[in-house]
């Protein structure tokens, strides 16, 4: 029926109610508006859950990030996680004056953000205190290191995309390195503690990984680590009385072992002015020129319709679609914009809801899908338009993110609500009597 209607331009928020999808007339004009007022601004969240445990779902969680960089958005940043190991075979054969050889971990690659010609340094420690299974960690929780544990200090270029040789045999992309041997030493010499996973985990807490801050603007990146691919390995090989040559091997257990990751924002003093007005002082304006997002903040966009209840006063016309459109072009071939967004709305009691408008149906046009071509995300929100006039109130606020927030470095700057024709805005297709 809308393809027999005209569709006429509306510059100014229009006089309408009607909460019908259908129109109830034939003599009908199809109107189009995307003036109608919006207040948006980054809106700090306390904390994001970072950690895998309890409640492991999959695959998606078995990447873990670490990097440091000098972004021009978010300014110095510094990624790190922390991990518990498994044992590959408990009580392994330790013989009479057991000697470490070497300790070799390898990394898989999965995924660099920013600058890949930067050079990083990455330290790893022992953790003080055991990681639990049944709690919860966030991106601000403190990770307490055992004193006098550092097992590398390893400054290297991350080749993400060169497959690395070992003994003539060609293999994915990683990162192959040597720690201290003394980490060797801590297990040869306690081996009756190794008989079982629990008694293991007692004598090796886990691992934290992190890079040192990058110091040089536009330098740096965030490097992705599959912590369970076909090679991700850590190994020790020795010597004793007996043997020539053994090795004990230790893994991440994708389902088992604990493991979360933690960021450091150095509250957003290095940021863009923009950012930190909106997240440090508060100040809600600034969303009128820029708005931000990244995978590793806790910062969400909030979203809210001061004069949408205007609609209400005369009465008119009824809703056809309601879109919020999101313009996201970008020009770094090495910051690309993420895949997916999230939107969700925000009860007056604080607790999160999800959209009534998104459903596991819903086209990925409309659901928040990065659009290549247009350079653009798109949400479908007509129903949660049309519920704030049927109710005449808003009790809700909506709240845009990243989709999987904790789980990927990709950033977002969005032009803000009085950013021009690309602004954020709300577009409204409506009908109207003739």
């Amino acid at each position: 029926m809308l393809a027999a209607l005209a569709i006429t331009a509306c510059t100014k928020e229009p006089d309408l109610l009607g909460l019908n999808l259908t129109p109830t007339s034939d003599k009908l004009t199809v109107l189009f508006t995307d003036t109608t007022t919006l207040n948006a601004f980054n809106f700090p969240k306390d904390t994001l859950r970072t950690s895998v445990l309890p409640g492991y779902t999959g695959s998606t969680l078995n990447t873990m990030m670490v990097g440091a960089m000098y972004d021009s958005t978010y300014g110095k940043i510094e990624a790190g996680f922390a991990t518990q190991l498994w044992l590959s075979t408990t009580s392994p054969v330790i013989n009479a004056h057991p000697v470490t050889d070497s300790v070799v971990m390898q990394l898989p690659y999965a995924g660099l953000y920013g600058d890949s010609t930067s050079s990083q340094t990455l330290r790893i420690y022992q953790l003080l205190n055991p990681l639990r299974g049944d709690s919860v960690y966030y991106n601000n929780t403190h990770v307490s290191i055992l004193p006098n544990s550092q097992l590398t200090d390893l400054t290297f270029v991350p080749k993400v995309k060169d497959s690395v040789t070992i003994a003539s045999v060609k293999y994915q992309p990683m990162l192959r390195l040597r720690l201290d041997n003394s980490f060797g030493d801590k297990l040869l010499q306690n081996g009756s503690q190794l008989t079982s996973q629990i008694n293991f985990r007692n004598l090796v807490h886990g691992l934290y990984f992190t890079m040192k801050p990058q110091t040089t603007p536009k330098a740096g990146s965030i490097v992705t680590f599959d912590l369970t691919g076909t090679n991700a390995a850590l190994k020790i090989y020795y010597h004793d009385d007996v043997s020539t040559a053994s090795v004990i091997s230790l893994y991440v257990d994708g389902s088992n072992s604990q493991r979360y990751a933690n960021f450091n924002f150095n509250n957003y003093q290095f940021a863009d002015p923009l950012l930190r007005a909106q997240l440090v002082n508060k100040d809600s304006t600034k969303g009128q020129q820029k708005l931000f997002l990244s995978g590793l903040s806790s910062s969400d966009i909030k979203i809210t319709f001061p004069h949408i209840l205007n609609y209400l006063q005369k009465g008119k016309t009824g809703f056809n679609e309601a879109y919020l459109v999101i313009d996201a072009p970008y020009k770094l071939s090495n910051k690309k914009p993420p895949t997916q967004l999230s939107l969700y709305k925000i009860y007056t009691d604080g607790k999160a809801y999800a959209l009534e408008d998104l459903t596991s149906s819903t086209p990925s046009a409309i659901s928040g899908a990065y659009d290549t071509l247009k350079m653009q995300y798109r949400f479908t929100v007509t129903n949660y338009i049309q519920n704030i006039l049927k109710t005449g109130k808003q009790d809700y606020y909506l709240m845009l993110g990243i989709a999987n927030p904790g789980k990927t470095p990709n950033q977002l700057i969005i032009p803000g609500t009085k950013s021009g024709t690309k602004r954020l805005r709300l577009e409204l297709v409506y009908t109207k009597p003739k």
